[in-house]
């Protein structure tokens, strides 16, 4: 007798599933649209017909409009993009279904519903029976929350056993391609899912609140929500983005301020330094230098523990140097007050004394003075400046023959120059720039015992050609000019001069310029151009090359000649060590293949600093 009750119910189920299915064919305004069936692993959507359309894209997704991605990952896409499909418009007994796992041939496991076949395009919605009901009858009516979960379903009726193949769900017929052969277990009481198994259908991980500020979850029939149970929000409303209580709930915890206490500590500022450097311009020379960039003029020590503590003429951020630089060729000694915002404001003021003792290779130079300027800020990359240069000028020791020219500024005399400086730097570093420009003009007018005007165009600039990905390893192209007039009064201690590291390597020390007697007497017309390539040795960039060539000329008048043009490709190194600071060392060999008369010749260069 029971047999013969089953397979009724088999053959009535049969019939109504396939009324069912033929319903929904026929009402496409319902929102239901038949699916594909199943599709094998490694199947393919068709081509479009449409050559415009891009082929569907296939999904996995375990929420309404989501790609597996999203399930997997945890993160929902954006509204609007690819792997996004708005949920299907909830209706009675229908639920957006999406596939977690290949196909199998034992069905479904526990914990899984199935779905209505796999496709190539995001799940709509699935045509499921009546729910059930929880008292007697297999399905509860459209909206029942009776498992829970709000998404329209009540607790199935599980046949002994499970699920056959073939066999016919209660309520309905399985989906196209169904072959289930393992029980149909609501969640709560459900096992871990198998390989294979179809997930149940809830919000995806991550999901965005759906309508009524429920997340997870669209509205029922007739805007109610939790699948079909009517009833108002909680108290306070539903939070925007996925928020339990709105900012008016009684139920959100208020901001709890919390005491922060910031202490600063003052970085050190002030510098001895103590140091022997050589350089192939100026020989061997030593350096004592006293730095302080916070120096304060006003702030004058009161007693001992002023000074024990360090907070005498300290704190106002202006900047003092005392240097000495005793050496064999060069010595100088000087101190300058800067400060850099005068009065709080962009102005910028400053004030150097020095002496200097030159010897030269055809006379020796004693330079004892001092420079005041005001500077403003325009903007952070251009600055313009006036200065003010006085000094008494000592000229001894010429050489013999003596030239005219040499012969005329012999002994003292008094030498003021009015300066105007307007300057744009966007470089990234001053000593070993990698990318930006520094273009420079400069005018002046020395008056005194010689009266002469002077007028320079300096011009850097540097091309990053390619860099690691960190930003270290770079290479850099760089460009160098300088171009100089002077009249034809200006004294012989005035006038331009080349050879050497910081004009045209490959020459001696001002060992490139005009001549007259056998003596170096410099020119009014300066044209002096570097190209150079840098590149990375070590991946520190503790040591890097280059390849460059130095070309240019030194003139009495502003004609370029050949027969006076120098020309010198060479390489280098560039060694930058820590504990001296930022400035490296250059290291240069430059072969000279064409150069003018009379000029000296010095194959290797050494700096420090880098400052060309």
């Amino acid at each position: 007798m029971i047999r013969r009750l089953r397979v009724a119910f088999f053959v009535l189920g049969s019939v109504a599933a396939a009324w069912q299915a033929g319903l929904a064919e026929a009402e496409p305004e319902s929102g239901v649209r038949p699916r594909p069936r199943a599709a094998k692993r490694g199947w393919r959507a068709p081509a479009t017909s449409k050559p415009s359309e891009q082929p569907a894209t296939r999904y996995r997704a375990q929420s309404p409009g989501y790609a597996s991605e999203s399930a997997i990952t945890g993160a929902a896409p954006p509204r609007g993009s690819q792997g996004y499909a708005p949920p299907a418009v909830g209706q009675a007994g229908q639920l957006p279904m999406r596939r977690t796992g290949p196909d199998t041939a034992s069905g479904y496991n526990s914990s899984r519903y199935p779905s209505a076949g796999y496709g190539n395009t995001p799940a709509q919605s699935v045509q499921y029976p009546p729910p059930p009901s929880p008292q007697s009858a297999p399905y509860a009516p459209p909206g029942s929350v009776a498992n829970g979960f709000g998404n329209g379903f009540g607790q199935p009726q599980v046949p002994q056993g499970g699920y056959q193949p073939g066999q016919i769900a209660p309520g309905g017929a399985p989906p196209p391609g169904y072959r289930p052969g393992a029980p149909f277990i609501q969640p709560g009481n459900a096992s871990p899912p198998g390989p294979g198994a179809i997930g149940p259908q809830g919000p995806p991980p991550g999901g965005l609140p759906q309508p009524n500020g429920i997340p997870g979850y669209g509205p029922g029939p007739g805007g109610s929500f939790m699948g079909g149970s009517a009833g108002p929000p909680p108290l306070g409303g539903y939070g925007s983005q996925g928020e339990m209580f709105s900012p008016d709930s009684p139920f959100r915890e208020p901001p709890l301020p919390v005491p922060i206490n910031v202490e600063v500590q003052e970085t050190q500022t002030g510098r001895l330094m103590f140091g022997v450097g050589v350089n192939s311009n100026a020989g061997l020379i030593g350096n004592i230098v006293v730095d302080e960039q916070n120096f304060d003029i006003t702030r004058i020590p009161t007693s001992f523990e002023d000074i024990r503590n360090a907070t005498a003429f300290r704190g106002a951020g202006q900047q003092f140097r005392i240097e000495a630089y005793p050496g064999t060729l060069l010595s100088r000694y000087g101190f300058t007050f800067r400060e850099p915002y005068l009065f709080d404001t962009r102005v910028n003021f400053g004030f150097d004394g020095y002496y200097f003792n030159r010897y030269y290779q055809n006379w020796t130079e004693q330079r004892t003075g001092a420079r005041v300027s005001l500077g403003y800020m325009l903007t952070p990359d251009l600055s313009t400046s006036l200065g003010l240069r006085g000094e008494n000028v000592k000229i001894f020791n010429p050489s013999v023959p003596t030239p005219p020219e040499l012969q005329r500024a012999l002994g003292n005399s008094t030498l003021f120059v009015a300066s105007y400086n307007i300057v744009h730097d966007t470089r990234d570093s001053p000593f070993l720039p990698t990318q930006g420009h520094r273009l420079s003009l400069d005018f002046e007018e020395g008056f005194g015992t010689f009266n002469f005007p002077r007028a320079i165009v300096g011009w850097r600039q540097h091309f990053l050609v390619a860099e690691r990905a960190d930003g270290s390893g770079r290479q850099v192209i760089n460009l160098i000019n300088d171009t100089g007039f002077t009249g034809t009064n200006t004294p012989i201690y005035e006038n331009f001069f080349a050879g050497g590291y910081n004009t045209l390597r490959g020459f001696y020390f001002r060992g490139a310029s005009p001549l007259d007697l056998g003596v170096q007497v410099g020119g009014k017309f300066e044209f002096l151009n570097t190209v150079e390539y840098m590149f990375p040795i070590t991946p520190s960039d503790a040591l890097r090359g280059v390849v460059f060539t130095d070309f240019g000329t030194v003139e009495q008048s502003t004609e370029l000649k050949w027969q006076d043009f120098r020309v010198a490709p060479g390489f280098g190194l560039r060694v930058t060590i820590p504990a001296m600071g930022p400035a490296p060392i250059a290291l240069d060999f430059a072969f000279p293949i064409h150069k003018a008369p009379g000029d000296q010749l010095q194959m290797f260069n050494f700096f420090v600093g880098v400052q060309r």
